[in-house]
């Protein structure tokens, strides 16, 4: 996601950070927060409701993006922050996708959420490689914030073509992780 469309969603979110900044709460609390929210949404995704987990994504990805403004507002950035939160972030996904594969067991189409997951795991990891050897690697659409875009998109109104919306992302996790990959070849 360019950081200008991440600054309009800050500024859109300033009042939720400007109040939990002055309740003192602190980031990792914010960021705990959304690894329960996934519990939450893997447990509606395995029952089938698809837009109660649709409304604990929301939650999830509020958890992410208030999580690093408010530790920047109490100027309490640090490493093991950012490590925490990468961390989380990436059982957060686990526990959603673990939710849409037991939902779909059963179905011809169980492989989707493990691909999902999967390719979206691909992408992460290869900008954090990149970044572990000195290139800021942010290229490609399909970052963590577009992909829970379409997951609450999916869980609001596709359910019943969710597994095209898997397919979908699996694409775009793919492509994204590919231009990461050779953008991070060009640097080296």
């Amino acid at each position: 996601m360019k950081e200008e469309t991440k600054r309009r969603l800050v500024n859109f979110l300033y009042f939720f950070v400007k109040f939990l900044t002055y309740l003192k709460v602190s980031p990792t609390l914010i960021t705990l927060s959304g690894l329960f929210f996934s519990l939450f949404a893997g447990y509606f995704y395995f029952r089938g409701n698809f837009f109660i987990a649709g409304i604990f994504l929301i939650f999830i990805a509020l958890a992410d993006t208030l999580d690093g403004e408010i530790a920047r507002k109490r100027e309490k950035v640090s490493k093991k922050g950012a490590f925490l939160d990468s961390v989380i972030d990436r059982l957060t996904e686990f526990f959603i996708f673990l939710g849409i594969f037991l939902y779909y067991q059963k179905s011809e189409v169980a492989i989707l959420p493990f691909l999902t997951f999967a390719t979206s795991f691909f992408v992460s990891y290869a900008r954090a490689r990149a970044e572990g050897v000195g290139i800021e690697c942010k290229v490609g659409i399909f970052e963590r914030p577009i992909r829970m875009l379409f997951l609450i998109i999916g869980s609001f109104i596709l359910k019943k073509y969710f597994n095209y919306l898997l397919i979908i992302l699996i694409i775009g996790n793919l492509s994204t992780f590919l231009q990461r990959i050779l953008f991070s070849l060009k640097k080296l």
